[in-house]
């Protein structure tokens, strides 16, 4: 690995330094971090309202940066394909939220209506139940049982990880995926 001195370093030009983001330098990398990381986090926080969800969409924008990077000549349109990046991200980061949420909203009528609610209350949530088994049925078995143990029968990500041979954090990315998947098919349904 080459190594510069940090006079030379910083003669480079914006497009040098671009250029070399676009390649997966290690030290473009580090120089693209320390000049504008911290402004992105507080243009995420701008956009999406969430402190704590900033971190996570600017760590989205990096993975944009790092799939699309290319190089660039002026500060104002690389800075204005940045903001872009993030406005993407947060508008992403918000719509995934919001499909979650609805998701486990679902998920929470539906199991309560597993569990014996009052007939009146029954009879209005039998159509969310049915759309929810309608969902599940279009996943396969092992996955549908999976979903089912989880947020039905209340086992945590540990016993299943236990029970599957896996990590925890592997069960949480899966059921993630899961997740994610059922919202489609529950969306197409609709």
């Amino acid at each position: 690995m080459d190594t510069e001195s940090p006079e030379r370093s910083a003669e480079r030009t914006l497009a040098q330094w671009t250029s070399l983001l676009a390649e997966g330098d290690d030290e473009a990398w580090r120089w693209f971090h320390a000049r504008y990381y911290l402004t992105l986090l507080r243009y995420a926080v701008h956009r999406s309202g969430d402190a704590a969800a900033a971190s996570e969409i600017v760590q989205q924008a990096y993975l944009r940066i790092a799939r699309h990077a290319k190089p660039f000549t002026s500060d104002e349109a690389f800075s204005n394909w940045l903001s872009c990046l993030v406005r993407c991200a947060a508008v992403d980061h918000t719509r995934h939220k919001a499909r979650r949420h609805l998701l486990a909203e679902r998920f929470a009528h539906w199991r309560a209506s597993q569990d014996g609610p009052d007939t009146a209350w029954h009879a209005s949530m039998n159509g969310e139940a049915a759309l929810a088994e309608e969902a599940l049925a279009q996943l396969p078995a092992e996955d549908a049982e999976l979903l089912r143990k989880k947020y039905c029968h209340g086992s945590t990500t540990e016993e299943l990880a236990s029970e599957l041979g896996a990590t925890p954090k592997a069960i949480e990315r899966r059921l993630a995926r899961l997740r994610a998947r059922l919202m489609d098919i529950i969306l197409r349904i609709r």
